[in-house]
């Protein structure tokens, strides 16, 4: 294969010189943007087939179309236009890729150099230094740049001698106001005698469902039943069921007010009763008022389950989506699949819900935890191993 490097100042000349110099049989390797002046530059790679001659003319329009296309197939020369438009078009995305890369990278670089210079000028602030690698220490964890900037300033107040703090020490002070600022259960010893579970699909509420039955009833020793709601999932039923048989737990089925009260009827002597709902990635308000009519007039805790491994984003929505169904307490989910668990911060703060458990696992019961907001916090700071 013959390859040849050319640098031109636009992809035309870029073309005309290939074929020229290869053929039209000749194609195009790579296409990047070269040099940093008024002008624009670029570099391109080509090669052709040394086993494919050359051709000893260059064609005239009476003999061939353009680059040796014969005018007697148009539909030859449609096709050859359309593939070297094609490239063109992808050579020009990839540039403005790369262009908007680089412009986000020195946006984010400006805003943090004028934001460190900011606390190194204030008296008595902690060296700027320090800051940016605690600042790129809560980054690292999945903390959001506003977040990270919050516990940074924070940090900073907090300390008598900010100016002498080591960067472990800076940490522990981080780690600390992360634990403060996080909603705490009520610790009044009284719980709801009904809890619901709610959440996306595939988030983990009908095992989850299955290790809280198991702490209850094993190590609580407290007369557990179980209720399904959810007739959407195929067999969801059955593996509830299935669960409540291992343990020797009673377990009904209702998709109705009615057949709630019935179930509610059958469980009357239980400690603790504990409802599986059907997931909805984003719940509207039909999906929402539906669930609402099921349920009985009685108090029953909401927990709404999330999953360590999802973005910002998509947590976000399902903390929005569910939000308006009053939810009591938040279950982290599949933590043994995330390191990142700073991007917690922002949705356990847009709640203000505390956390109660994290799962770590399909295992039933063991991986389940009971947490604190401190123990929340070491996890989000130090990304500690379950």
């Amino acid at each position: 294969m013959q390859v040849k490097r050319y640098e031109v100042a636009s992809m035309n000349e870029a073309m005309t010189k290939i074929k020229n110099d290869l053929g039209p049989d000749a194609v195009i390797l790579s296409a990047k943007k070269i040099g940093s002046g008024r002008k624009d530059a670029f570099e391109v790679m080509a090669a052709r087939d040394e086993n494919t001659p050359l051709p000893h003319h260059l064609p005239t329009g009476k003999e061939k179309g353009f680059l040796g296309t014969k005018t007697d197939h148009p539909e030859d020369v449609l096709a050859f236009f359309r593939d070297e438009l094609q490239e063109i078009r992808e050579s020009i995305k990839a540039l403005h890729r790369q262009n908007s890369l680089h412009l986000e990278l020195a946006e984010m670089k400006e805003t943090m150099n004028s934001f460190f210079d900011m606390l190194g000028m204030r008296k008595g602030k902690a060296p700027q230094d320090l800051n940016r690698r605690v600042y790129l220490h809560l980054l690292g964890n999945g903390f959001s740049q506003a977040g990270s900037c919050r516990i940074v300033e924070a940090m900073n107040q907090t300390a008598s001698l900010p100016a002498q703090l080591s960067e472990a020490e800076a940490l522990k002070m981080a780690e600390n106001h992360v634990m403060k600022s996080l909603p705490v259960a009520s610790q009044t010893g009284h719980e709801k005698r009904i809890k619901m579970f709610i959440g996306p699909t595939g988030v983990g509420k009908t095992t989850t469902l299955a290790k809280l039955a198991a702490r209850y009833s094993i190590m609580k020793k407290l007369n557990v039943g179980l209720i399904s709601t959810d007739n959407i999932r195929i067999a969801a039923a059955e593996q509830l069921e299935t669960y409540a048989k291992i343990m020797g737990l009673r377990m009904e089925k209702a998709s109705t007010r009615e057949t709630f009260e019935k179930a509610l009827s059958a469980l009357a002597d239980k400690d603790i009763i504990l409802v599986d709902t059907p997931g909805r990635a984003r719940p509207d308000d039909g999906y929402l008022n539906k669930l609402e009519q099921t349920l009985p007039h009685q108090a029953i805790e909401k927990n709404l389950l999330i999953n360590a491994t999802g973005s910002e984003d998509h947590l976000e929505n399902i903390v929005s989506g569910y939000n308006s169904f009053r939810i009591d307490h938040l279950i982290v989910t599949k933590i043994d699949e995330s390191r990142r668990f700073g991007r917690l911060y922002d949705i356990i703060a847009s709640t203000n819900k505390p956390v109660t458990y994290l799962t770590c696992g399909q295992n039933v019961p063991q991986d389940i935890e009971e947490v604190t907001p401190a123990r929340i916090a070491n996890l989000m700071l130090r990304c500690a191993a379950h």
